[in-house]
């Protein structure tokens, strides 16, 4: 029987809580603080490393507070604040064991401090005014500590995300604005003997900060650079000849740009089969310093001779593998000559390996000025890392000509050479990748008769 009470009690119950929720639904929406129709959130929060140009203005740093939520067309209020030292001691110095420093309010400005939302507005900006003279002073004052500018936004009246309130910025470091070519890379670029008149290129240089200042930067000709990148490389460029290439020896970085392009012309017709460079350095600019590491930019040309017909050379090594690679119809030295890229030379390896250096010798029949080779690596297996070029009219005498720096990958890889007459070459194998082998699938050479 009580049991029985218990039961109808409880249906009861449950009968006028519905009846509530029926008959009550907007008083019991009303019961939900408004707050909690909308929630606001920083949109870049947490660590972030901030490196400022010393120009003659002050850095802006721009971020963003986000009204979102199940009813974002609600007003809304948001405070931003600085988190004091005792606070960032607290949250962060003695959790992580490291140093933080609270830069100085003469460092920093916001442009608001206060957000007032519209019933339409989604999203406001704030800036940061970041003076650089202030920071530098600070990190040169106490190189040790890291200096930050904690912020944080909070509201009395609405949801703020807790995992998106703050933003801690880091001020990493304040550098000199520099002009410099978008890159100093070597790229070298291939024309035809021959079938080539006019080369154009447009070198792109820039400012690595917003530009509000005419800048006039200088261009001259770097003549010790392909003595010192050759050297360094063992590549052979030789320099362009001083009437084949036209640029100005000056240009404006107009206000308001931050990059343009130097443009280069050269007249191929005027060049002989080989590798040239044009090294143009930027000298001189009326603002701030040129960069270090891409002051240089290095025009690569190169001009290819004629590419040699095989069908009558024949090859020989120190060094094949006559055995081990029947399988393959490879190993012999011949498959250097026979226009398959699935055969291929291969040291031996049988009974021990052949050492280092491995050698190739072509005779060619008859005399050539070679002006480039070709290796193409064994399919797979991707053996050979390095060595040099020779060249010889008597196959006693040779001449090293340049050297080779293969990469692991398919297809040919050409090489440059100081153009030579000869009837022989000699690829000289030093560095292998796979310990005393060595494996190629063709070798070509480029040149005039």
């Amino acid at each position: 029987m009580k049991k029985t009470i218990y039961y109808l009690s409880l249906l009861a119950g449950c009968l006028m809580t519905l009846g509530a929720c029926e008959g009550s639904k907007y008083d019991l929406e009303n019961q939900i603080p408004e707050k909690f129709h909308k929630i606001l959130y920083l949109n870049t929060s947490g660590k972030q490393e901030v490196t400022l140009y010393n120009t003659e203005e002050n850095n802006i740093y721009s971020f963003s507070v986000i009204k979102a939520g199940s009813d974002q067309t609600s007003t809304a209020a948001v405070t931003i604040n600085t988190l004091t030292q005792e606070e960032v001691d607290s949250k962060y110095s003695e959790l992580e064991g490291v140093n933080y420093k609270v830069i100085s309010p003469n460092a920093y400005s916001f442009d608001k401090s206060k957000l007032d939302f519209s019933a339409d507005e989604r999203y406001k900006l704030v800036n940061i005014s970041l003076n650089p003279r202030e920071v530098l002073a600070a990190l040169e004052n106490d190189p040790s500590a890291i200096w930050v500018l904690p912020i944080q936004v909070s509201s009395q009246t609405d949801s703020i995300n807790a995992n998106k309130d703050q933003l801690f910025l880091q001020l990493k470091e304040v550098i000199m604005p520099s002009i410099g070519f978008n890159n100093s890379y070597v790229n070298v670029k291939a024309y035809t003997y021959g079938l080539i008149s006019k080369i154009s290129e447009k070198v792109p240089f820039k400012l690595d900060t917003n530009n509000k200042w005419d800048i006039e930067c200088g261009f001259v000709v770097d003549n010790e650079y392909i003595t010192q990148y050759n050297n360094a490389n063992g590549t052979i460029f030789q320099m362009l000849p001083e009437n084949s290439y036209s640029f100005t020896s000056s240009m404006t970085l107009p206000n308001g740009t931050t990059e343009t392009t130097l443009p280069v012309e050269v007249e191929g017709s005027q060049l002989q089969p080989g590798d040239y460079m044009l090294p143009i350095r930027i000298n001189s600019a009326s603002q701030f310093e040129i960069s270090s590491t891409n002051a240089i930019y290095p025009m690569a040309i190169r001009i290819m001779g004629e590419q040699l017909d095989r069908t009558e050379w024949t090859a020989e090594a120190n060094t094949e593998e006559l055995v081990g690679e029947v399988q393959n119809n490879s190993g012999p030295v011949e498959c250097l000559l026979d226009g398959n890229l699935q055969t291929f030379w291969h040291s031996q390896w049988q009974n021990g390996s052949h050492e280092l250096p491995h050698e190739v010798i072509i005779d060619t029949q008859k005399e050539y000025t070679f002006t480039q080779f070709a290796l193409v690596q064994r399919e797979g297996s991707n053996y050979v890392k390095a060595g040099n070029l020779q060249i010889s009219s008597d196959k006693k005498n040779w001449e090293t000509v340049g050297n080779f720096s293969l990469k692991q990958e398919s297809g040919a890889q050409v090489f440059g050479v100081t153009p030579t007459k000869g009837r022989y070459f000699k690829v000289l194998i030093t560095e292998s990748y796979n310990g005393n082998n060595s494996a190629l699938a063709e070798v070509y050479a480029y040149g005039l008769k």
